[in-house]
């Protein structure tokens, strides 16, 4: 079984699950409640395309990390709670097939849920007739909210490691919450461009990064992914 087949296996396994479907009608509500919140308090009732992106652009960011975590994990603590880690161990596969097929399902799932909640935020701006629509602003809009999420994603990746050494779920949503914490103590104090889970906040707001805040969340995604491959390489003895 090659890595296609081990794809096509785990987007069957997903789109057959009720999680999958719970999670776009979840998510569905965020960027709408946002969105009409947005609008709704403006005070002076005059805001426009770009006010908006802007607003919603920031509170999507928050939801998308504890979206990309919650889904990193439980593409991993589902093999556990639904005790087919064995099963999955016992096939004749390379264990590095295995967790590629997963870290790449995880990417797509996280990819189009970016787009899906974006695509919604423009949706609520457009029913309420927002005014300043431009085709560069949504384009460029659009792209900076992309590479943001695909930051965040990259900050998730210890989660799928959480997931492993866990063997479960709930240990990662424990470190959603923890993250959300240290992520408003760490813009707080200002150290937001040094800690993994704001440094895709602070491209959002700048749109650029220094090079240590680089290094420092490509360690952080390097050793996730690094540690869930080590991990399945001796999971037999786990």
């Amino acid at each position: 079984m090659n890595i296609i087949s081990m794809l096509h296996c785990e987007i069957r396994k997903i789109i057959r699950s009720n999680v999958f479907w719970l999670v776009f009608l979840v998510f569905a509500f965020g960027p709408i409640m946002m969105g009409v919140g947005i609008i709704l308090s403006s005070n002076t009732g005059g805001i426009n395309w770009q006010m908006y992106l802007t607003e919603l652009h920031n509170n999507l960011a928050a939801l998308g990390v504890i979206g990309y975590t919650f889904i990193a994990a439980w593409v991993f603590g589902r093999e556990f709670t639904d005790k087919t880690i064995k099963d999955l161990l016992a096939k004749p596969i390379p264990r590095s097939q295995i967790v590629m097929s997963k870290l790449l399902v995880i990417l797509a799932w996280n990819v189009l849920l970016s787009v899906y909640m974006f695509a919604i935020g423009l949706a609520v701006g457009g029913v309420f007739g927002l005014t300043g629509w431009s085709t560069y602003l949504i384009w460029n809009s659009f792209f900076r909210f992309t590479i943001t999420s695909l930051l965040f994603i990259v900050a998730t990746t210890p989660g799928a490691l959480l997931a492993n050494v866990s063997k479960g779920y709930l240990a990662p949503l424990g470190l959603i919450l923890v993250i959300v914490i240290f992520s408003s103590v760490m813009a707080t104090l200002g150290f937001a461009p040094y800690f993994p889970w704001t440094i895709p906040s602070v491209y959002l707001s700048t749109g650029s990064l220094n090079l240590s805040s680089i290094i420092i969340l490509a360690s952080t995604g390097i050793a996730g992914i690094v540690g869930t491959f080590v991990w399945w390489r001796f999971a037999e003895q786990q």
